[in-house]
């Protein structure tokens, strides 16, 4: 215990800020501190223009040849120019220094130009604030593990350096990181603390709407063709869902986002029926799913969810078509509790809605209406009408393709006669459209299909390429029910997932055209990397337990952490009044350490220590590096007429400590002279 308390006060008092061992930055601590300075800036999780990284490791290379190669030292008016035409490059690009953009760039910048001038110990103090408020800054961006790990890294550095600076440079390296993790250790007491019992408050602090780097790539309110088609490289994750019981097969996750049913006969969006919601009924055969999705931040409102959810979480309301949204954009990560059912039926279709969904901007061609014509010929129901539709497209020439031929005023029309083929927004506009010229209600469905499970912990990773559009037609006997023509046409697409149709493009081969056994083999190299895919799914583990336990934990979270600590009987103010106790202890603890650093059970050294007090309140402190000789000659500088106590007490602490004097009689002697000062 005594050993363990010895190491924590030495870890204390490694940091002097005010009394350095050096009153200039050494050679070794400059460099860990411009290597602090690169991490800092490279690891950022903002990415701003290529020029800022590239002026600000230009910058710390310069000081770098200044240490090693003996360049000059930049002149104050070299200084003050570079400063200048950073504020104007800075300026010009942001149009101003306000936001989190310019603001972290300036950071940036001016780390490396403060690198340049790191003369005296306080120009190091400066530069070692710079990277903590820059490391800071990153967590405005991202609060991922990476950040975290980043920023703990970058921190680290710049602490060693700063601890270096207060020691000897004899001090051995394994001492000085030593003491840096020892510091960063008696840390973690008081941030677990803070994070357990502060106050959570729900949302981000920091959101920022309008920021454009905010905004991902992602679905979008209008569809056409090709507009899912450009998300096909996208391999952002757009959310992640885990199943309280089995995980369902892949062909049966469809994630619905968007119900879009007005059109003008190219681009598909919302209409007038898109703020209101339909109550549904759920069928007594059908069986409840329940799971946890955690939602990536987007800038947008809607929430892709598994068919048709049967609750609407806090946060969130219900639109048209049973489709989930967030109140507010998704400006950070969102956890949410959800239930779904697959099988849902309406009571009946309002006219309203009936019109929205079977109007057509642009009248049907001749044979389109031909084509349906004879559908409906052959049919007695509306069932049948859609089933003989999906029949034709699996029995033409229809081809699933990630580079169709563009289209013209007559999409549908040019699609089904002409091209045939296309991605998958091109068969759920064309179906859809079929659909409403036979007059049997249908609305187009856009969201994410399959999703790959993580091997780890058995989630399901939804990324922005899974991105996928469908139908929905209204039937009397069942309500609206779900019609994938993509289904039909490329089956290989809905079982497999989006890699395998990557690579079959990529060898310049059609879908239909590639033999069940090649695709197999493909699709084995598509998990081609098995090495590589360990890595990938043990990593989004990670993430994913880390957005779990750390980002996720909420008000919510920390009622349920209070309960099963026996806390939740205190109100917001009493919990608040409670850490600022444990914080406060805390701090009283660690001036207990630093104060049992200064007492010592030698007689002599606390006579001596008696000397240097009463000497501080003089206004003379004794350095670090300086002994008891050089410091009395400096204090008799500053106060002669303090000279002969001065000398008197200097002589009598050396001779005892180095000499053959008493120690016991000699501190009383001090402290009778000290009391003449």
């Amino acid at each position: 215990m005594r050993d363990m308390i010895r190491s924590l006060v030495q870890s204390y008092r490694a940091l002097r800020p005010f009394a350095p061992v050096a009153p200039y930055p050494r050679q070794g601590d400059v460099l860990l501190l411009l290597v602090a300075t690169v991490l800092v800036v490279q690891l950022h999780p903002l990415v701003p223009p290529w020029w800022v990284r590239l002026i600000a490791i230009s910058l710390c290379l310069w000081r770098v040849g200044i240490e090693r190669v003996g360049w000059p030292m930049p002149s104050r008016f070299l200084r003050w120019a570079l400063t200048g035409a950073v504020f104007v490059i800075v300026l010009s690009q942001f149009h101003g220094l306000h936001g989190r953009n310019a603001g972290t760039v300036f950071l940036m910048l001016l780390i490396g130009l403060k690198g340049l001038e790191m003369r005296h110990y306080r120009d190091v103090m400066v530069v070692v604030f710079l990277v903590w408020w820059v490391t800071l800054t990153g967590f405005l961006f991202s609060q991922s593990p990476m950040t975290a790990a980043c920023g703990l890294l970058s921190s680290g550095l710049a602490l060693t350096a700063l601890i270096r600076m207060n020691q000897s440079g004899s001090t051995p390296r394994r001492q000085v990181t030593h003491d840096a993790v020892g510091m960063l250790s008696l840390a973690l007491p008081i941030m677990l603390g803070l994070y357990l019992l502060f106050p959570r408050i729900q949302g981000g602090l920091w959101g920022v709407p309008n920021d454009p780097l905010i905004g991902r790539m992602g679905l979008t309110e209008e569809v056409s063709p090709g507009s899912i088609l450009h998300l096909l490289e996208n391999d952002e994750v757009a959310f992640r869902a885990q199943f309280d019981g089995p995980t369902p097969p892949v062909e049966e996750r469809y994630w619905r986002a968007l119900v879009l049913e007005s059109t003008d006969g190219r681009t598909w969006r919302r209409g007038v029926l898109k703020d209101q919601s339909t109550p549904l009924a759920v069928m007594q055969e059908s069986k409840p799913i329940r799971y946890t999705t955690t939602f990536e931040p987007s800038n947008k409102r809607w929430l892709p969810v598994l068919d048709w959810p049967v609750t609407v979480p806090p946060g969130t309301r219900s639109g048209y078509g049973h489709v989930l949204a967030s109140t507010t954009s998704l400006l950070s990560s969102l956890r949410l509790e959800l239930t779904s059912d697959r099988v849902f039926s309406t009571a009946r279709l309002e006219e309203i809605e009936k019109r929205a969904n079977l109007q057509l901007a642009i009248p049907p061609t001749p044979r389109l209406k031909a084509l349906v014509a004879q559908w409906q010929s052959l049919a007695s129901n509306s069932a049948e009408v859609v089933r003989r539709a999906l029949g034709h497209f699996q029995s033409e020439s229809f081809y699933y393709s990630l580079s169709p031929a563009s289209l013209g005023d007559r999409p549908v029309d040019q699609f089904m006669f002409d091209t045939r083929e296309g991605y998958c927004e091109h068969y759920a506009s064309a179906f859809t459209t079929l659909m409403r010229v036979a007059g049997i209600p249908a609305r187009m469905v856009v969201g994410y299909m399959g999703g790959e499970v993580n091997d780890v912990l058995g989630y399901v990773v939804v990324r922005q390429s899974d991105a996928h559009a469908w139908t929905e037609v209204w039937l009397p006997a069942s309500g609206w029910i779900r019609v994938d023509p993509t289904a039909a046409i490329a089956p290989e697409r809905i079982r497999y997932g989006i890699d395998l149709l990557r690579s079959i493009d990529a060898l310049g081969w059609s879908i239909g055209d590639v033999p069940r056994d090649a695709m197999l083999g493909l699709l084995q190299r598509g998990h081609w990397d098995h090495g590589l895919r360990w890595v990938k799914h043990r990593f989004d583990a990670a993430n994913y337990g880390w957005n779990k336990w750390v980002m996720d934990f909420g008000p919510e979270q920390q009622f349920v952490f209070l309960r099963t600590v026996g806390l939740d009987q205190f109100g917001r103010p009493l919990l608040l009044l409670l850490l600022v106790i444990v914080v406060g202890l805390l701090l009283l603890v660690g001036q207990s350490l630093l104060s049992m650093g200064r007492l010592t059970s030698d007689p002599l050294q606390r006579a001596y220590q008696y000397f240097l007090r009463r000497m501080g309140r003089l206004g003379l402190t004794k350095h670090s590096f300086e002994g008891p000789l050089d410091f009395a000659e400096r204090a008799i500088q500053e106060r002669p007429d303090c000279e002969r106590s001065i000398r008197a007490v200097t002589q009598r602490y050396v001779a005892a400590r180095y000499g053959l004097s008493q120690p016991v009689s000699v501190a009383s002697e001090i402290r009778r002279l000290t009391r003449l000062l």
